[in-house]
């Protein structure tokens, strides 16, 4: 999740014929905005997803207890993978959370964060994100004054 961005509802219901690895997109059916949508794989999420096809059979990318889909109520799977690593405070949401931040550090346009994300309005993304875009701003800002000023020279005849 840390490289796609999705929603745990919609990880949870991930079937394999949604992963296209030619390609490298994920099709999904973003059910909070009610939206067929995609998500383009780094090559990070493609290998990770190809090396969990190996041992994972069925329909589903995450199947549940008894074959089908896991359901939000019932997949604890992740938060039980943190606690066993000993990683507190980190849950699905934080993943997510992480990718668009991961993204805008790097200069992502907030418009496209959305897109990733699967926020019905940029207006989403933004009150969600605002705090954090606004600090990064004012630090490259700031940081101009640790710049050497180069003096524009005239060439005199």
């Amino acid at each position: 999740m840390i490289n796609a961005g999705f929603r745990i509802n919609e990880a949870s219901v991930l079937k394999w014929s949604e992963i296209n690895f030619d390609n490298g997109v994920i099709y999904l059916y973003r059910s909070k905005v009610s939206n067929d949508d995609f998500i383009p794989m780094t090559k990070r999420l493609c290998a990770t997803l190809l090396n969990r096809r190996k041992s994972v059979e069925g329909e589903y990318v995450f199947p549940g207890r008894f074959g089908g889909y896991k359901t939000i109520q019932n997949n604890r799977a992740l938060e039980s993978a943190f606690s066993r690593a000993e990683v507190t405070g980190v849950s699905s949401h934080n993943q997510r959370k992480t990718f668009a931040t991961r993204l805008l550090i790097r200069g992502a346009a907030i418009t496209d964060v959305q897109h990733l994300l699967g926020h019905a309005s940029v207006k989403t993304t933004e009150k969600a994100y605002a705090a954090f875009v606004k600090n990064e701003r004012f630090k490259q800002t700031i940081d101009l004054l640790d710049k050497p000023v180069q003096p524009k020279l005239k060439v005199v005849n």
